[in-house]
């Protein structure tokens, strides 16, 4: 995590309060298995890009990683 000001990896953008309270982000020390065994991932994704990331994603997973969807959560109430 960047210290000071928090700054979207993908859109370089700074994050707004609810960006912060939300704080989305992927930090670890990548292991044996991928080609980045030994780097360190620092990333943080601001709402707004993590909806265009996601979006695509779960298109291309044979398993959506999106366990219960907004609607899904409406229907149940």
């Amino acid at each position: 995590m960047a210290k000071g000001k928090t700054l979207c990896n993908v859109c370089g953008k700074e994050f707004s309060d609810y960006d912060e309270q939300e704080h989305i982000g992927l930090h670890s020390q990548i292991g044996y298995g991928s080609k980045h065994d030994g780097d360190i991932i620092d990333l943080d994704i601001c709402c707004d890009c993590f909806d265009v990331l996601m979006d695509k994603l779960a298109k291309q997973c044979k398993i959506n990683p999106i366990q219960i969807s907004r609607e899904m959560l409406r229907s149940r109430f």
